[in-house]
């Protein structure tokens, strides 16, 4: 929305102006009111004690509320906040899935922290597949999802494979053929078998698919 842009512009000035008081007031109005940048730049305020007393619990607040909104630095901020318990409670799943969610966005910084955080998280991937065996057997397709999604950000591969297939097929999942795709890669990229041939599968009928769409373009 203008207004918030304005007003978050409006918050800078005033920052900058060192008039911290005023900026922090309507830095915190913008942020309420749903203006993800300003949401952004409070948090980093409070993380660094920038014009502010330093608060990682406010940090952590604001960062998590611009994570949801799509920015990818705030997501994978957040996952690291997340992950080590700074100003949250710890969660190594919850991190896991902030930092997928910024690496499927294309942030350049998110692939060694998925890493390290997948390393950590091994026995909350096992624990997600259980659950996903649990809620499949009752028939509990929301669920079943939502675990199997979980298992599959924590690294596990017959998850990510898994995933991969429901969502090109919207089995259980919204229809979603470019995020089956980055699930199946990643699978294929620790080495699971099925999932580098149906790479090799899917990239033949996408290319095949894309071929006729390029002659016509060409005519």
């Amino acid at each position: 929305m203008p207004e918030l842009e304005t007003d978050y512009l409006e918050g800078l000035r005033l920052f900058y102006l060192q008039r911290y008081g005023e900026a922090l007031a309507l830095l915190e109005q913008t942020a309420e009111a749903g203006g993800a940048k300003a949401q952004h730049f409070l948090a980093m305020m409070y993380e660094n004690g920038n014009g502010v007393e330093r608060d990682l619990t406010r940090a952590a607040y604001w960062y998590g509320h611009c994570a949801a909104q799509g920015d990818r630095e705030a997501q994978l901020t957040y996952a690291m906040l997340r992950a080590l318990g700074k100003g949250i409670e710890p969660d190594l799943a919850d991190a896991c899935h902030w930092a997928t969610r910024a690496l499927h966005q294309g942030s350049r910084n998110a692939a060694q922290t998925v890493q390290i955080l997948r390393a950590q998280a091994k026995q909350d991937a096992d624990a997600a597949i259980e659950a996903f065996r649990a809620a499949h057997l009752a028939h509990d397709d929301a669920e079943a999802a939502a675990q199997l999604t979980r298992a599959a950000e924590c690294g596990s591969a017959d998850a990510q494979f898994a995933l991969a297939r429901a969502l090109r097929e919207g089995k259980g999942v919204a229809e979603d053929a470019a995020e089956a795709l980055l699930w199946l890669r990643e699978a294929a990229e620790q080495g699971h078998a099925e999932a580098q041939a149906l790479l090799r599968e899917w990239t033949a009928a996408d290319d095949a698919d894309a071929a006729p769409a390029e002659s016509e373009a060409a005519g």
